[in-house]
């Protein structure tokens, strides 16, 4: 339990929970605001299967599923001797790593991940649904049991809950739709109309930003206009962001100076490599198939708990224990169930990761005076990690620093804090956004065999106009205008009841192609639809406006788009002028990851 704002809570009692559903670990953390009480902080420290560990807030990422693919056990429970014994008499199948298969395509191709197979017919959806029923359903309990007067208070406050998940930078609408509707499925929210309300994201780099913020020590050195990165290295993705001081008082506030960076090298591709060098070793050795699988998942589990957690040195040799007391060979260096294995072998399995984080970390702070990496994450906490960070950007004078909490699940703190701090004040954006307009022809060189468009105004063909650029920072208070465009229709009275126009994002490389589809009206490579802005412009009716083109008469309406940061997320709505009033549409939300 711990207070993250010296202020005592001024508005309307609410409960806030944050889900951090990792690849290897899960946590959660919640508040209880009410008025004029302190904003504090809690983790649930109390999950089934851990009852020897009190005080632990991390649990495995784990669900086991029977033949009828119901759920049978999840978290630290899968993991102990019953729950194993009756899996193997039942023929139940793990689902772990399942995070990895909500990864975007592109992120799973560019580092050619060997998904595990999903328990029977099973979807990533369904998975999801049945853990985070899980981990409502442990800290609905722990709430009521560790708040005073907890029974009471959830059973007042749960229709109003606010639920935060944290996800990797790299993740956008497809992923946080099937959050949203696996919450829905796990009847933490009520419907899917409670769930736009009332389910929030924020990336796992940004959460860890406020976590670090409270836990570091460093929020009372930092000064306007400061520079400092985050990493956040867990188990699967590696996320740096670097951020700027924007105000120190009353509220520190900062700014993102660039789009954040996320990489696939967390703590599970060390396990990988891992685990095929004991594989192959193993194997080489003369050893049947199922002794092998025996050996390799008792060198992963030593390997998990103690070598990678204490390597450091690659001058030093570690101890593996394989095989019981019983088992000894030479030609694998194990005498007595240990493995002898040397340093320079454990920095082979940690190199090519370390390295890619390290590749990624300095191109974030090219060309900035940064002065502080924050290391965080479950990752972060490997002693090797933070030494290499320290000889590479650290030898240039940024001072390495990690909090005075345990980190691995840093995310989840700092995702309560988030939602209620706001402490991140703008953002940059990782994409160009932008819209499909018709221009005249000859305003276009190089057109190839792009289709000509006969329309009220004469031919014209359809081309990429950018609004918003890829790194333009976003304040909260800054909102972007587009120019104006028009909507031309071949009568004074059409149905303007659902005037709708779509957006895009380009993520190529600079600078954009002109179309966004090609000849045969494919959408061109870089190119996706990000949502859709629409408004009901019937009060327009009898004001448009006439003209008369080479079909003939026609008549306008004239629009704009605009874009506003509004603190969880990125709005677009569209603006008209009804009567000589500025109107707007409601708003389409565009999630953070996709700034």
């Amino acid at each position: 339990m711990r207070p993250f704002s010296d202020e005592p809570w001024n508005q309307n009692a609410k409960i806030v929970i944050a889900f951090d559903i990792g690849t290897t670990q899960t946590a959660v953390s919640f508040t209880h605001l009410y008025p004029g009480g302190s904003q504090v902080l809690h983790r649930v420290l109390q999950w089934p299967g851990q009852e020897s560990q009190g005080g632990e807030a991390k649990i495995p990422s784990l669900v086991w599923y029977d033949q009828l693919g119901q759920a049978r056990a999840f978290g630290a429970e899968a993991n102990t001797h019953e729950v194993l014994d009756e899996a193997e008499d039942n023929g139940w199948k793990l689902a772990k790593y399942f995070k990895l298969h909500l990864h975007p395509a592109s992120q799973r191709n560019t580092q050619q991940l060997t998904l595990e197979p999903l328990p029977f017919d099973v979807t990533v959806d369904e998975i999801y649904a049945d853990f985070m029923d899980y981990l409502f359903q442990q800290t609905k309990k722990y709430f009521k049991e560790r708040i005073l007067d907890g029974e009471r208070t959830w059973d007042t406050l749960e229709g109003t809950i606010e639920l935060i998940i944290a996800h990797p930078n790299g993740w956008d609408l497809r992923e946080q739709s099937v959050l949203r509707n696996a919450a829905v499925e796990a009847n933490v929210m009520p419907s899917s109309q409670a769930a736009q309300e009332r389910v929030h994201f924020v990336s796992e780099a940004e959460a860890s930003v406020h976590f670090v913020l409270l836990g570091a020590d460093i929020e009372d050195r930092l000064k306007i206009y400061d520079d400092f990165v985050v990493c956040d290295a867990g188990g699967s993705t590696v996320d740096t962001t670097v951020y700027s001081v924007d105000e120190t008082v009353p509220l520190i506030r900062l700014k993102e100076k660039r789009a954040s960076a996320c990489v696939q090298a967390g703590a599970i591709f060390v396990n990988k490599t891992a685990e095929e060098y004991f594989t192959q070793a193993f194997t080489d050795a003369g050893l049947d198939e199922e002794t092998v699988s025996e050996f390799v998942a008792a060198a992963m589990d030593s390997f998990e708990m103690e070598t990678k957690r204490r390597f450091k040195d690659p001058a030093e040799t570690k101890i593996i224990s394989v095989g019981g007391r019983k088992f000894s060979n030479t030609d694998l260096n194990v005498r007595r169930g240990a493995m002898t294995i040397q340093g320079s072998q454990i920095q082979r399995f940690f190199d090519p990761w370390v390295e890619k984080i390290l590749e990624s970390v300095n191109a974030q702070i090219a060309g900035h005076p940064v002065q502080y990496l924050l290391l965080v994450g479950g990752f972060g906490e490997s002693p090797y990690l933070r030494q290499k960070l320290q000889d590479g950007p650290g030898s240039n004078g940024i001072r390495v620093t990690i909090a005075d909490h345990a980190t691995s699940k840093a995310v989840a703190d700092g995702a309560v804090i988030w939602f209620v701090r706001h402490v991140v004040t703008a953002r940059a954006t990782r994409y160009a956004f932008g819209i499909n307009i018709l221009v005249p022809v000859n305003s276009i060189s190089e057109r190839g065999e792009q289709r000509v468009v006969q329309t009220l105004r004469g031919p014209r063909i359809s081309t990429w106009r950018e609004l918003v650029s890829a790194g333009k920072v976003l304040d909260n208070s800054t909102e972007i205008r587009s120019g104006t465009f028009y909507w031309d229709y071949d009568n004074n009275t059409p149905d303007l009841g659902s005037s709708a126009t779509r957006i895009y994002v380009y993520e190529g490389q600079a600078p954009a192609p002109k179309f966004i589809y090609d000849e045969d009206e494919e959408i061109n490579p870089g190119f996706r639809p990000i949502c859709t802005v629409e408004a009901d412009l019937s009060g327009l009716i009898g004001a448009l406006v006439c003209h008369r083109g080479p079909m003939g008469v026609y008549w306008t309406v004239d629009f704009s788009i605009a874009f506003k940061f509004g603190g969880t997320e990125l709005q677009a709505f569209l603006v008209w002028k009804e009567k000589g009033k500025a109107c707007r549409g409601p708003a389409s939300i565009i999630p953070v990851s996709q700034l």
